[in-house]
């Protein structure tokens, strides 16, 4: 028996159309679960004004700084060990159920259909 070859122009063919196939497929699915973009409030989208506010500058120079040790340190409460709780675990036995040691069958053992 002959094993007739295929051209690679056929061969290329196929895999192209393949590729344009998936391809096809995956951009229409990402136009369906693709997100869809937010909504931007429009004071927020203008743009910015590159002058400088003279006013807003003056007030920067009016505020009240404060030194590093001009402000109390406040302490972070952490819990002491005998304040943390331990779970406590008790073993309580069970009760023994006496097993016998080779199961006993009745009837013969023959099916019935």
């Amino acid at each position: 028996m002959k094993n007739l070859k295929v051209p690679a122009f056929v061969t290329v063919l196929i895999l192209t159309t393949i590729t344009l196939v998936f391809w096809v497929f995956f951009s229409v699915y990402r136009v369906f679960t693709k997100a869809s973009s937010p909504n931007i409030p429009a004071n927020i989208m203008e743009p910015l004004s590159p002058n400088l506010d003279k006013n807003t500058l003056d007030l920067l120079q009016g505020r009240t700084y404060f030194e590093e040790g001009s402000v109390p340190i406040i302490p972070i409460l952490t819990p002491t060990p005998e304040a943390i709780i331990s779970p406590q675990v008790t073993i309580t036995p069970t009760p023994e159920v006496s097993v016998s040691p080779t199961p006993t069958a009745t009837g013969s053992g023959a099916l019935t259909p």
